[in-house]
């Protein structure tokens, strides 16, 4: 079984030594798509055997890059991961067997010091969609299905939060090695490349192009009849951007915009929640009931998620309408 490797890249030092890495570190048969978007990096990556390099004269932005690495790809599966990444050995067979065909799995994720390219601080492995109807202010309607990190027993923020509290869900389920979860940061994800294409890929008209992918992916694989799961016997690493690593080495390539990004929160919400998409063979309500209890998430949501959209999410709604038939499934 290969494992074709796609790296969407935007203004990155760190793409080469993480296409190197993924080389050192793959123990089964792999080929590396890096898709350059619209820029050559520097350092240059190095030529090697199974290692293609697209350079897109123009930026399109990341859905499209992934899209083209995918439609490139000659491998039975498919992993993304950003473009400052370090891997575990053997990332690529572990994931390959515990893999299922319609599934999503992800490794356990570490953060990377960039400058010693080590891991540092405990994998982070549960995450939680965060409550789409909360008005904030004008310029943020709400949480917009967004991936917030599992803390303490509840999943919410608690008091004097200390490390045990920051990973309390990982020390609680450590012996569960593949176990499903809800959502995932967006730098790394596993599937077959056959359900990437059965879930229409990413969308690259609807959504901005860089921000929610990780819930696109969820939606499209739960409401289809999959399951997205961590699997703990591999790792990737993310660049980490705290302050205390400075700015150089850690600046971010692709840009978010926060109006494209409020955008997507909006129409993704309404989207998603009112079963629009047409792939979907359950409805969004089986998902919620199967997750449930969901932090921040109350009883009653679904009252006041007729009342919110009612009174903020007027011009989604009709969007919605127009271009996708709100239906019941």
């Amino acid at each position: 079984m290969r494992v074709s490797v796609i790296i969407p890249s935007y203004n990155c030092k760190h793409v080469a030594r993480t296409v190197e890495d993924i080389f050192e570190n793959a123990t089964g048969e792999i080929e590396v798509i890096v898709v350059l978007d619209g820029y050559w990096p520097d350092p240059p990556i190095k030529e090697r055997p199974n290692l293609i390099i697209v350079h897109k004269g123009i930026n399109t932005g990341m859905r499209s890059s992934i899209n083209g690495g995918a439609r490139l790809a000659t491998g039975e599966y498919l992993l993304k991961i950003d473009d400052h990444c370090s891997v575990s050995k053997g990332f690529d067979e572990e994931l390959i067997k515990g893999t299922e065909s319609n599934w999503i799995s992800i490794p356990s994720r570490y953060s990377l010091d960039v400058v010693k390219w080590e891991t540092i601080r405990e994998p982070i492995e549960y995450e939680f969609l965060t409550y789409p109807y909360v008005y904030l202010d004008k310029y943020r309607y709400g949480c917009g299905l967004t991936s917030k990190k599992w803390l303490g027993e509840n999943g919410i923020n608690p008091p004097n939060m200390g490390p045990l509290e920051f990973y309390w869900k990982e020390h609680q389920r450590k012996d569960i090695k593949i176990d499903e979860i809800m959502i995932f940061l967006g730098a790394c994800w596993f599937m077959s490349k056959q359900h990437f294409f059965n879930i229409g890929g990413l969308d690259e008209q609807m959504f901005d192009t860089l921000y929610q992918e990780p819930t696109e992916l969820t939606m499209k694989t739960y409401l289809s009849g999959g399951k997205v799961v961590v699997n703990k016997n591999c790792w990737y690493a993310h660049m980490f951007k705290g302050r205390d690593m400075g700015t150089d080495p850690n600046i971010r390539g692709y840009k978010l915009n926060l109006t494209a990004m409020r955008n997507t929160e909006r129409l993704g919400s309404t989207f998603w929640m009112n079963d629009c998409w047409e792939g979907a063979t359950k409805p969004i309500k089986s998902f919620i009931e199967h997750i449930w209890p969901i932090p921040g998430w109350p009883d009653d949501w679904e009252s006041q998620k007729a009342i919110f959209e009612e009174k903020y999410l007027q011009k989604e709604m009709e969007l919605c309408k127009r271009k996708y038939q709100l239906r019941s499934i």
